[in-house]
């Protein structure tokens, strides 16, 4: 189904109403869809709704937007907090920062005595100001295994002291490397968690959930 699709299509289809349509900005970000304006009731894209991290799927005559459950949130199991989860290459949106997790690539040093997980990480400035993601409230990054073991990364301070301008972005390459007992009984990666408290920021009132943590599963792809 193309992007352009509008969320009132089955209704549009049957209406003759001529629609007037308006200008779509989305995020501070001109769009290349326009909304529109049938009957006194305003549509906007779907492609609009997936820029806000909102998915859509289409089945048979029946339009679902959002996970199916409550607002993107997952409970976590044993390693979490709750959290909006993704997949990998799936980009996840709190209100504050937007997060794609686009690879995963086994690593190591010292003659393979350290192995451990590259990940790239595409890390976007959602609000109307300039924020770095440690005075936002982001508190680590840590990689969970298969077997339930933790790794940190080392190289995670280049990501929370960055300053991103409004819209803007970068991506990053965060390292996590087990130690050399760990290294020959390491397991697949399997989920990366993010762990953000508003509470203890000043952009606080900026998220648009009151669970704006991160939980990417790297084991699926989207």
């Amino acid at each position: 189904m193309p992007q352009r699709t509008l969320l009132a299509l089955l209704a549009l289809a049957s209406s003759s109403a001529a629609a007037q349509s308006y200008s779509l900005v989305v995020n501070g970000q001109p769009a290349p869809a326009r909304a529109i304006v049938v009957n006194g009731q305003t549509y906007v894209p779907l492609s609009a709704l997936k820029t806000l991290g909102i998915p859509s799927s289409l089945s048979g005559t029946t339009l679902s937007l959002g996970t199916g459950a409550a607002p993107s949130t997952s409970p976590g199991g044993a390693n979490g907090r709750a959290s909006l989860e993704g997949c990998l290459g799936e980009t996840v949106f709190n209100g504050v920062w937007r997060m794609t997790v686009k690879s995963v690539t086994p690593i190591s040093r010292y003659n393979g005595q350290n192995k451990g997980y590259a990940l790239n990480v595409e890390w976007k400035n959602g609000t109307k100001a300039t924020a770095d993601a440690l005075n936002s409230g982001v508190k680590g990054f840590q990689l969970i295994l298969q077997d339930g073991s933790t790794l940190e990364s080392e190289n995670v301070q280049d990501l929370l002291y960055r300053k991103l301008a409004q819209g803007a972005g970068n991506t990053f390459t965060l390292n996590f490397y087990a130690d050399s007992a760990q290294s020959p009984r390491l397991t697949p990666a399997d989920r990366l968690l993010v762990e953000i408290d508003p509470a203890s920021s000043a952009m606080r009132s900026a998220y648009t959930t009151p669970t704006p943590s991160f939980r990417v599963r790297l084991a699926c792809r989207k």
